[in-house]
């Protein structure tokens, strides 16, 4: 099965780059996750780095589509010797509360798509799972760069994956 997700994702991603106009506009981002919740009870703050591209954008500018991916890590707390490993694929659509031709624009975002955990403790390595997953959040573009806040959250059979993403980026 997750080597038919895989397949998929790899496919609609190359379908969407091959259809992307040349104006389309990328991204490449780093910053912490803050665990919230049950996953918060026994992950430290982690690292996560994200990356993706703009395949739509309204006329005026204002609201844009993103396609991106996410991977990150968490070590446990407690003296735990263990981690979990994440890594996603996103739809996102961002809308600019102002002008975007100025210097700073501030943006509200939404996310939607697939957030696969794996754990490891005492260097045994559990299987990854996967569910849907959502959130979003708050973010002011800079020129070129952008800093972001975004909520995320994805649920399997009583397991809760949730974090706060703070990202700071660079668009091209």
């Amino acid at each position: 099965m997750r080597r038919f997700v895989l397949a998929a994702s790899l496919l609609t991603l190359s379908l969407a780059v091959t259809a992307t106009p040349a104006t389309a506009q990328g991204f490449v981002g780093a910053g912490v996750t803050t665990p919230m919740g049950d996953f918060g009870d026994g992950a430290k703050m982690g690292w996560a780095v994200n990356a993706g591209f703009r395949p739509w954008q309204s006329a005026d500018k204002r609201m844009s589509l993103w396609a991106e991916g996410l991977f990150g890590q968490n070590n446990f707390k407690n003296n735990v010797d263990g981690k979990t490993t994440m890594m996603g694929g996103f739809g996102s659509l961002t809308y600019n509360l102002t002008d975007p031709e100025a210097s700073a624009v501030p943006y509200v975002i939404g996310s939607v798509g697939y957030l696969s955990s794996k754990v490891e403790v005492n260097s045994v390595k559990f299987d990854a799972e996967g569910a849907l997953a959502f959130g979003g959040g708050v973010g002011v573009g800079l020129n070129k760069f952008y800093l972001e806040g975004r909520y995320l959250t994805s649920s399997k059979d009583g397991n809760t994956t949730a974090f706060v993403l703070w990202t700071v980026g660079y668009t091209f």
